[in-house]
Parts: structure tokens; C-alpha cells; sequence
């Protein structure tokens, strides 16, 4: 049976959805389960052996609690930070927090954080301002920050092109990517051009269960998928939403197990082996969350 490394770069295994049945969920990523019993055809073959996942926060509460489950367990990694969807309700208490926590030696990253007009829960200026309060965090504790993007291209890549000077600049990395990494795009949704254009500024691009969605408007993902060079990917489920394909509409929870399916799929859209592809994105998520 082929092995196939997961490393999940973001699942919020915080939430509340997580909260009833978390210890069978930790012994279906020790074994490499799936939910619910689902074995999807496009995993038949295969073993998942899960490396790593990484447990991002959305605000103060839960960067608390994001440190606090991650210390339980060698390969989760916490980042903190405050959604862009939650910081009209943060305070500076709560920054300061935040700014704290981030400096603690197993914090791997900061965020969640970014811009979204989907729900615009929070003013667009209260979230640029908070956002680069994360920026200028990552640089002071040079760690990378994790970044959401939906609905807010035209105001992130005008941030995205002022901030070359927050590069991260980790001198004992022997390859570009590693050395000039800023953070991580999460979830990408964007276009082929925009992703290159936020890789040639020194970012990582994580894929979603998105991508494995069949529907004609993902096609401009697809086509970013397929442009973006090996050592710039990582993978994700973004638990417990965005379900993968074929599993979306038959379970309610998506978990880091199936963020296989998320490499399976990158693996077809760019015309590579799956050993090839889950390798590469292990390795990229390994160089940069656990040093």
C-alpha cells in the first residue's frame, strides 16, 4: 500500500465542532482514518500517515486555546492571531495577547488573519489595520503569518506589494523559497495571476478543499494549481468546513485526513505522480512550520 504524507498547514481543531468527539478524531489522525467510516475511491490504495497540522486562531480565546491543544500533541502547531472577521470586536488587550502568545517557542506562525468583503463583518480599514499589525508581528518575531483572502483581492495585493521589506529572512535556509518566505495565503481562491504574483513577493499558496470541487467556476483555481512551482505549495482543509469532493454533502465535518484528497486532486490537475506531489508539499510545510 503506498504511504501518502499530510502535513495540514490550517484546521481550526479549536472549534466547538471538534469539542464532543476529539479524542476519537486525534486516533483517526493517528491511524490515518477517514470519517466516518468513507473511503473514497480516489484514496483506495493508499495509507495516509498525517505529519503535521497546524491549528490556527480567530481571536484571543481561542489563540489561548489553539497554544493549549497543540502542546497536547508533538505534530500540531498553533499560530495566533485575529480574524479579519472578528477584529471589530478586538481590543488592545486582545492584540496584546495575541502579540504574547505569538512569542512563546511552539507558536509556529501568526494569524488568522487577512481581509474579506464576502461577510465584511468588520470595516475594510479596521481589517487592513489589523492585518498589518500581524505583518509588522511576523517581522519583529520572524515567524511566518497566515493570510485570508475572499472576496478582497483589490485590497490585499496592494498590501501585499508595500510589505517586501516584512520579509522573513531565514539566512540558514539553503533554498529561495524558504529564505524569502513571508506566509501563507490560505485557502487560495484567487486566480493564476494573482498567485504569482503574491510567489514573486514571497509567499506560500495553500490549497483547500475547493480545489477538488467540480463546479465550472473553480477553474480559474484549477488553472493557479497548475502554474504554481512545486516548492510554493502546501495543502489544507481549513477544518471543519470547505468538505472535499466527493465527502462534501455527505458529512458535516471536514477533518486534516482528507486533506488528502486536496493533494490527490493538485496532483491531477499538474500532470504528477501523487508520491511526487504529497512529497513536495509535506517537505514545503515541514521547511516552514516545524523548525
Amino acid at each position: 500500500m503506498s504511504k501518502i504524507p499530510i502535513f495540514d498547514t490550517h484546521a481550526h481543531l479549536d472549534r466547538e465542532e471538534f469539542d464532543s468527539d476529539r479524542k476519537s478524531l486525534l486516533r483517526r489522525l493517528e491511524s490515518g482514518t477517514c470519517p466516518g467510516g468513507l473511503v473514497p475511491d480516489e484514496l483506495a490504495g493508499y495509507e495516509i500517515e498525517m505529519t503535521g497540522v497546524v491549528i490556527p486562531a480567530v481571536d484571543a480565546v481561542s489563540s489561548r486555546k489553539c497554544v493549549g491543544l497543540a502542546a497536547q500533541r508533538e505534530n500540531f502547531f498553533p499560530a495566533v492571531g485575529i480574524h479579519p472577521n472578528h477584529t471589530h470586536l478586538a481590543t488592545e488587550e486582545d492584540w496584546r495577547t495575541v502579540a504574547e502568545l505569538a512569542e512563546q517557542d511552539g507558536v509556529v506562525a501568526v494569524g488568522e488573519t487577512g481581509l474579506d468583503r464576502y461577510w465584511d463583518d468588520a470595516p475594510i480599514k479596521t481589517q487592513i489595520e489589523f492585518l498589518y499589525r500581524h505583518l509588522a508581528l511576523s517581522r519583529k518575531i520572524q515567524k511566518p503569518v497566515l493570510v485570508h483572502c475572499r472576496d478582497a483581492w483589490d485590497d490585499l495585493l496592494p498590501v501585499i506589494r508595500t510589505i517586501k521589506n516584512l520579509t522573513v529572512q531565514n539566512t540558514a535556509a539553503k533554498d529561495t523559497a524558504a529564505r524569502l518566505c513571508i506566509g501563507v495565503i490560505h485557502a487560495f481562491s484567487g486566480t493564476a495571476e494573482q498567485a504569482l504574483e503574491c510567489i514573486e513577493h514571497g509567499w506560500m499558496i495553500s490549497f483547500a478543499g475547493s480545489l477538488t470541487y467540480r463546479n465550472a467556476k473553480f477553474a480559474p483555481l484549477w488553472e493557479a494549481a497548475k502554474q504554481i512551482p512545486l516548492d510554493r505549495l502546501l495543502i489544507e482543509t481549513d477544518s471543519p468546513f470547505m468538505v472535499p469532493h466527493p465527502l462534501r454533502g455527505k458529512l458535516q465535518r471536514n477533518e486534516p485526513v482528507l486533506a488528502a484528497l486536496v493533494v490527490k486532486r493538485l496532483s491531477e490537475l499538474r500532470n504528477e505522480p501523487l508520491a511526487m506531489t504529497a512529497a513536495a508539499a509535506n517537505k514545503n510545510a515541514e521547511r516552514i512550520f516545524r523548525k
